[in-house]
C-alpha cells in the first residue's frame, strides 16, 4: 500500500480569468499610452503600475487555463510507501521525512503525527492545512504499513 498525493490545488479552467488576464495588460498599455500622449513624460510610478498589471494579467491567464501558479516555485505533496514517509505541506515549507526502519512508534495528535524513533528521539510530522478526508486516508495507510512493519501505531 502506498499514498502519493500532490497538495497544490488545481483549479478548473475559467474563461472569466482568461479574459481578466488579457484585460490587465490592455489597461496597462492604455495607461502608458495615455500618459505619453497627455504628459509626454512617463514617470517610474507609471512603469511600476504597468509592470504590476502585466504581471497580474500573466498570473490570471496562467491560472485561467487551469495551471497552479505556485507550482512554478515548488511542490507540496504527501508520499507514504513501504520505505519512507515524506510530507511537504506547502511550496515554501521544508520537506519532512522519516524512514520506516527508524520508527519505534507513531501517535496521532490533531495537528501532527508524533513519531518516536528507535533512538528515543521524537519528531512531529505536521498535518496543518490538510483536509479531514486526506488525514483519515493518511492514518489508514500508516496504520496498515505500521502493522506490516511491526511498528506500534496509536490512533
Amino acid at each position: 500500500m502506498e499514498l502519493k498525493r500532490g497538495l497544490l490545488k488545481i483549479s478548473k479552467k475559467s474563461l472569466f480569468r482568461i479574459i481578466l488576464g488579457i484585460g490587465f495588460p490592455i489597461i496597462a498599455i492604455s495607461w502608458i499610452v495615455a500618459i505619453n500622449v497627455e504628459y509626454d513624460d512617463i514617470r517610474p510610478f507609471d512603469w511600476l503600475y504597468f509592470g504590476l498589471f502585466v504581471f497580474s494579467g500573466i498570473i490570471h491567464i496562467f491560472e485561467g487555463f487551469g495551471y497552479s501558479f505556485s507550482k512554478l516555485f515548488g511542490n507540496a505533496f504527501i508520499m507514504i510507501d513501504q520505505n519512507i514517509i515524506r510530507i511537504k505541506n506547502g511550496v515554501l515549507e521544508k520537506e519532512q521525512h522519516i524512514l520506516w526502519n527508524e520508527i519505534a512508534s507513531i501517535d496521532y495528535k490533531p495537528t501532527n503525527f508524533q513519531i518516536t524513533k528507535k533512538d528515543k528521539t521524537t519528531i512531529a510530522l505536521k498535518l496543518s492545512n490538510l483536509d479531514y478526508s486526506l488525514i483519515q486516508e493518511i492514518k489508514e495507510i500508516i496504520r496498515h504499513i505500521g502493522k506490516e512493519k511491526g511498528t506500534f501505531v496509536s490512533f
